[in-house]
């Protein structure tokens, strides 16, 4: 083949030498070449074939709205509860106060105040856990814990302290309030400033 200088040529060059095997044989054939011959390509015969016809069972059913929808699940779980002492008093109420500030205690470091405004943080943290799992969407700025399907606030800060990331927001000498969350669904947050 005679070299050709322009790739606009060679195009053109390529789509129209291309070989032909036939025009019954379009499939394989070039752009061009199926563009020309494509009038003279016998038409596909086309047929509708019945589709079949259900066969009703031997046995029919009376569905009832009873029976088509199946009882909702029964979970019992054993998750933290909010106490009332703790909704009177305007504090903590999972008692995570008590635990935090006795872990806090044992490292020789100053008890942290509760904060409703950072328990507010952490609850609408927790609703967007509940809408896209697990992490940290929302924060007020402060050092932030996240957790999933801790039971109470014991456990909860057991996970914590295991963990060195949130171990150093709960033992942060420079922290002086916290704000904590439980739910919606079986999420933690803790904010600390």
């Amino acid at each position: 083949m005679p070299q050709v200088r322009s790739p606009w040529l060679a195009a053109l060059l390529f789509f129209t030498v291309a070989p032909v095997a036939s025009a019954e044989d379009a499939s394989s054939s070039s752009l061009l070449s199926r563009l020309f011959h494509r009038d003279h390509q016998t038409a596909a015969v086309h047929q509708h074939v019945p589709a079949r016809q259900a066969v009703a069972p031997a046995y029919q059913y009376d569905y009832t709205l009873a029976q088509v929808q199946p009882a909702a699940p029964t979970y019992e779980y054993a998750y933290a509860q909010p106490t009332e002492a703790g909704r009177q008093a305007g504090g903590d109420p999972y008692g995570f106060a008590r635990v935090l500030n006795r872990i806090r205690a044992a490292a020789g470091l100053r008890p942290l105040a509760y904060d409703p405004s950072l328990s507010s943080w952490a609850r609408r943290n927790n609703v967007m856990q509940s809408i896209r799992g697990i992490g940290h969407y929302v924060n007020p700025g402060a050092a932030q814990n996240s957790a999933y399907n801790y039971g109470d606030a014991e456990s909860v800060a057991a996970g914590w302290m295991n963990s060195p990331g949130h171990r150093e927001n709960m033992l942060s000498p420079t922290a002086t309030s916290f704000g904590v969350a439980f739910g919606p669904g079986p999420y933690w947050t803790m904010n600390t400033r």
